[in-house]
This record gives structure tokens, C-alpha cells and sequence, in this order.
């Protein structure tokens, strides 16, 4: 299942990555370490690169600075799974070090000469072409992040590459260097019961499980998946599931998170999700497919679900998790 993700970079950065074709992004615990927050911004930055496989397509947005507009670069492609390196990129790095320990390996598909304006991707988005690339999601957790888009999108992407240009750059080729493949620290504490403490945790390892296309006699056979995909007013769908026939999206599950109790305005923000979905995006409501994943249900959202069913309105789906710690798997169950 090959995927697309977009990672951020600036003309400093970005020297750094591709001389040993590594990219990295932000541990927020680093650079805010007296941010009452900086534990859960962490694990969400963690979330934020979990998933991505060998395999899977990057390309690289390098930020705006003097001497160039904002622009996509790329073709590339991960050789690895995202690990932990909080050592600097290589001994004379002086960019890319402790501030960015949240890596994966690449190799280069095709160097193309000329980039992508990101203003051009824009224009695209105003034509409904391109729609989970946001620009705040960098600054929500530190400058240098990773967007997931969806396969269409990254297909597009490819594809303006090429209008873009003539003659094909040429393969770069890395400096080789000692690394060590470290775990992320994505944080696995639990209560006695499976109650995970962070949001994000559970987020992080619902990725890796997709992306080893677990889970499919829950969520049926998905073809893609997207995490924070923006929905305007600084509001994200935690992840949405896909489903494609051809180039067409055949439907969309809408998965909201909740590490302990899922309320009644945890299933306002679902349900306004699924709206939006289905008015910007979707051909048809019967596409969309509300889900509510975590460790319990309050009554009233039962009761309210059940009464929606009971109108024929579309289903709303309760799945409870429980992470076992010793097992080191997370447990999906549907509330029928």
C-alpha cells in the first residue's frame, strides 16, 4: 500500500537531508522542553511519521526564504520505518541534530530541476484537486513537520513534476554513514486496564497498524490512509480511511480519537466532520462513514447512536481499544 507524505524542510535543513538522503522531523519535548504540553505535542509528532513504509512517496516542501519562494521538491521514496536518532545527522551536521532525532531513510526517484511553487498547489486546491495539504501543521508542533496526503493528491503532485519539466534531473546519490536505528519513544504507559495516556499514543500505533493493513475485518479492505487531515478553522480529522475504484474515491471513513471517555462533544465534532466531508468532498453521503474509537462510550452517546440508526440515518460506529502492554498490540472491539 503505497502512500504519500510531504515533509518540511528550509535551505539549511534540506542541504543536511539530502547529502545523506535522511529526512527528520520536529521532537517538540527539545525544543519546548518547559511546555506543560511538550510530552503529548511529542507523541503527536510521533503520530505525526508513524505509518510511513518502504516504499511510500515523499516529497519535500522547502519553506520560503530569500532566495526562493515556498516549493515542493522531489521525487523521493523511504528505504526504511521512521526510527529514533537524537544524535546530530552526521558529524559535521549543524542543522539537523538533537532538535530533530524523528527519522527515516530515502532514496531519490528523480532530482527534477525545477520545483513547484507552492502556489501553484494552491490554485489547485481552489479547483478541489488538492485538499488535505494544510499550511499550519508545521507550526502546530515545530516548523519541521510531516502532512500526509492522499494517493490522488500525490499522483497530481507527480504529475505536475513532469509538466514542470522537460529534462528529468539526475539521481542524486547519498554520502553513506553510520546510523542507529533506535525505537521511536512513543509513549506505551497504560493504566491496569489498557487505557493509554495519550491521545496521540493511540493515534501513532492505529498508523502502524494500517500501515500493515491490520484491522480490515473492521474497517473492510482500505486503500490508503491520512492523519490530521485539515478541515478549516484549525480543526483535523484524526485519521480518514480510504477506499479507491480506479482514480475515484469510493468512500471515506471518518476515524475520531478518545484515549478515555467518548463523549457527547467528541461525537458533535465527528458528526460535524462527517458534514463537511460530505459537502466538500464526497459525491454522496452513503460515502462517508462516521467511526468513533476509544476506551468507552458515555450513555448518552450510545443512546444517541442508537437513536440515529433507529431514524435510518447513516450508522455511526462505537469501537472500544484496550492496549496490551505485554503483547504490545492494540485490541479493537465494535459495540454492537
Amino acid at each position: 500500500m503505497k502512500k504519500y507524505r510531504i515533509f518540511i524542510v528550509n535551505d539549511y535543513t534540506w542541504e543536511e537531508h539530502i547529502k545523506v538522503g535522511i529526512a527528520a522531523i520536529n521532537d517538540p519535548l527539545n525544543t519546548h522542553p518547559n511546555n506543560r504540553n511538550a510530552h503529548a505535542a511529542r507523541q503527536s509528532a510521533i503520530a505525526e511519521i508513524s505509518g510511513i513504509r518502504p516504499g511510500d512517496i515523499l516529497f519535500f516542501n522547502r519553506m520560503v526564504s530569500e532566495n526562493h519562494p515556498p516549493e515542493l521538491l522531489g521525487v523521493f521514496e523511504a528505504t526504511s520505518k521512521p526510527y529514533f536518532d537524537p544524535k546530530p545527522l552526521f558529524p559535521e551536521a549543524k542543522y539537523v541534530r538533537e532538535n530533530l532525532p524523528f527519522r527515516l531513510k530515502f532514496k531519490c526517484i528523480n532530482n527534477y530541476v525545477n520545483p513547484i511553487h507552492i502556489d501553484e498547489m494552491w490554485a489547485l486546491r481552489n479547483k478541489g484537486k488538492i485538499w488535505t495539504i494544510q499550511q499550519s501543521r508545521g507550526d502546530a508542533v515545530g516548523v519541521h513537520a510531516c502532512i500526509g496526503i492522499s494517493k490522488n493528491e500525490g499522483k497530481l503532485i507527480e504529475k505536475l513534476f513532469k509538466i514542470n519539466n522537460i529534462i528529468e534531473g539526475q539521481t542524486i546519490k547519498f554520502q553513506p554513514i553510520d546510523i542507529e536505528e533506535k525505537p521511536l519513544p512513543l509513549d506505551k504507559t497504560t493504566d491496569s486496564d489498557g487505557k493509554l495516556h495519550y491521545e496521540a499514543s493511540l493515534m501513532a500505533l492505529l498508523l502502524d497498524d494500517f500501515a500493515e493493513e491490520k484491522h480490515k475485518e473492521l474497517f473492510g479492505e482500505y486503500d490508503d490512509f491520512i492523519p490530521f487531515v485539515p478541515t478549516g478553522a484549525r480543526k483535523e480529522i484524526d485519521i480518514l480511511l480510504l477506499k479507491y475504484n480506479g482514480e475515484e474515491i469510493l468512500w471515506y471513513q471518518i476515524l475520531e480519537l478518545k484515549r478515555d471517555c467518548f463523549t457527547m462533544k467528541e461525537l458533535q465534532r465527528l458528526i460535524e466532520y462527517e458534514k463537511w466531508l460530505i459537502r466538500n468532498k464526497a459525491e454522496n453521503p452513503l460515502q462517508v462513514y462516521p467511526v468513533a474509537i476509544a476506551f468507552n462510550f458515555d450513555d448518552d452517546v450510545i443512546n444517541f447512536v442508537k437513536g440515529r440508526t433507529a431514524y435510518k440515518e447513516r450508522q455511526i460506529r462505537l469501537i472500544k481499544y484496550h492496549f496490551d502492554k505485554k503483547e504490545n498490540l492494540l485490541f479493537l472491539e465494535e459495540i454492537k
